[in-house]
């Protein structure tokens, strides 16, 4: 039976894997990717003058790249893109459709192997293979989270490397040995050179460790551990982190203290009403996330959140004994994000995207009260019910999934009425759904040269990496209304002066990309040149 259920659970992550490296050319690439890339090349040519300064000049050749020291967005860990612009200089990789994609399976594949690690967590707190299996099924059927695990080199990798982390610091919790200290520091460096809020990793696990020491009254041996872990993870910090190498003290102050006083301000479109980034009412994220969430995945994780908080109040001087400490866990690496957003106001744009990476610990939490309640149904009938219901759910998930590919971005549930949800929330912020514009209109036009404008906030030049060099060769990008043949927008920031001249010219509607019945991209024709 072990044999069986262990050949279904790679048969499900294998089928999944292959479904992922199918799909993945499917997606455009989005605004923030361009500045991304190169901040790897900044980062790589720093360490290649370091280390092997002839071959990094034969290399550069005349591209201008920045000094790092002097680029300004120095203070981001680039642990991803450092790695993925050398890949691309090894595999010579020079059409730029090609080198994002590239990055685009780098990113899928990071985040298959955290669905891994979420299995093994789960597995290990409940020692049940199916409700592991379950547990991804819930993270692979969150739309938002499934399309961005195929290109956010940002978010979803930062999610990914966290989630990883998280597997070693229950590991280290449950099991204090040198092997999981050093794996757990490992990792937790990793999320840090990500992006520094990776440093929760960190207090959280030393929290409830101290707590545990507190209670047992192991102080000498709480010292020593201490000590060998911050030690650790600072060392692997500065050794991924090459802004570090610089001047590692005041560098890190400057990324932590940039990270607390973040200065990028973006306009949010939220409820129907324009509010800037950093002064985001105190609900933005708990209402991005009751109203992107599954329904259903919600009302597990509020069972799953009371049962937890419950046990842990009745045995709160036996935490380690019902391996309780990963409940906690799990319940501190959501709720301090979120308290800590209210408390400090701090900057957020784009939906939730920056806190995806708590969305896991959601998951995490649902799975629990969804085997809490699967426990306490005492006749198998009720059981089979219940199991019909999830996987009932489950089905109309993957049914919207599948019919709205490959624009998942834009799920909300049905706590909220999609009409005209465009004029009420941002969309496609980041332009992604250009690429099949883009492309409808290469299929469609004879012209050699296709004038084309866009009246939103994103520039085409991004979307344009989304197509070959042949292709992008057709586009002429003007800024003139009456020399476009073309007119595209995704709604996000649009000029309004534009868009209003734009009504009183001759263009019609030539292709939209509707979800829910709304649209989420348009592109108008301009009717006046056909001759």
């Amino acid at each position: 039976m072990t044999a069986i259920l262990k050949k279904k659970n790679i048969f499900f992550f294998l089928i999944y894997f292959l479904l992922g490296l199918y799909i993945t050319n499917h997606y455009g690439v989005s605004s923030d990717e361009y500045s991304s890339r190169i901040k790897g090349f900044v980062t790589l040519k720093f360490i290649g003058d370091k280390v092997a300064p002839e071959l990094t000049s034969k290399y550069k050749e005349d591209k201008n790249i920045p000094e790092l020291v002097d680029y300004q967005q120095n203070i981001y860990g680039v642990i991803f893109e450092a790695p993925a612009s050398f890949l691309e200089v090894l595999f010579k990789i020079e059409d730029k459709k090609n080198q994002f994609l590239l990055r685009h399976y780098l990113i899928f594949f990071i985040f298959f192997i955290a669905l891994i690690f979420f299995y093994r967590i789960i597995k290990f707190r409940l020692k049940n293979s199916n409700f592991a299996l379950l547990g991804v099924l819930f993270l692979i059927l969150s739309p938002r989270i499934f399309a961005n695990s195929f290109y956010n080199n940002k978010d979803i990798v930062f999610l990914s490397i966290f989630l990883i982390a998280s597997f070693y610091a229950i590991k280290f919790l449950s099991n204090q040995n040198i092997k999981n200290l050093f794996k757990f520091c490992f990792f937790t460096a990793l999320a840090v050179d990500i992006r520094i809020l990776g440093i929760l990793l960190l207090a959280t696990t030393l929290l409830i460790y101290n707590y545990k020491n507190f209670i047992q009254k192991n102080f000498i041996k709480n010292f020593y551990w201490n000590f060998i872990i911050i030690v650790v993870v600072s060392i692997f910090i500065f050794i991924f982190w090459p802004y570090l190498w610089i001047d590692p003290i005041n560098n890190f102050l400057k990324a932590f203290l940039g990270m607390a006083n973040f200065s990028y301000v973006v306009a949010n479109l939220f409820f129907g009403e324009r509010i800037l980034g950093n002064d985001v009412p105190w609900h933005y994220l708990i209402s991005w996330i009751s109203i992107t969430t599954p329904i259903i995945y919600l009302f597990f994780f509020i069972i799953g959140f009371f049962y937890v908080v419950k046990k842990f109040v009745l045995t709160i001087p036996h935490i380690y004994k019902k391996e309780l400490f990963c409940d906690i866990f799990f319940i501190l690496t959501l709720s301090i994000p979120i308290v800590a957003v209210v408390i400090f106001n701090s900057t957020l744009y784009n939906g939730w995207r920056q806190a995806y990476f708590i969305y896991p610990s959601l998951i995490y939490i649902s799975i629990i009260g969804l085997s809490k309640i699967y426990a306490d149904l005492k006749k198998f009938i009720f059981k089979v019910i219940l199991i019909i219901i999830v996987f009932l759910n489950l089905s109309l998930i993957f049914i919207w999934t599948y019919k709205n590919h490959p624009y998942q971005y834009v799920f909300f549930n049905n706590l909220i009425s999609k009409k005209n949800i465009n004029e009420r929330f941002d969309l496609d912020y980041w332009g992604l759904s250009y690429k099949n514009s883009l492309e409808k209109i290469l299929e469609l036009e004879k012209k050699d040269k296709i004038y084309i404008m866009n009246i939103s906030e994103n520039n085409l030049f991004h979307p344009m990496f989304s197509l070959t060099e042949d292709q992008r060769s057709r586009f002429v990008i003007v800024e003139d209304l009456e020399k476009a043949d073309y007119i595209t927008t995704n709604y996000f920031n649009e000029n309004e002066n534009l868009n209003n001249k734009l009504k009183d010219m001759k263009f019609e509607i030539f292709h939209q990309i509707k979800i829910d019945q709304e649209s989420i991209n348009t592109v108008y024709k301009n009717i006046s040149n056909i001759n």
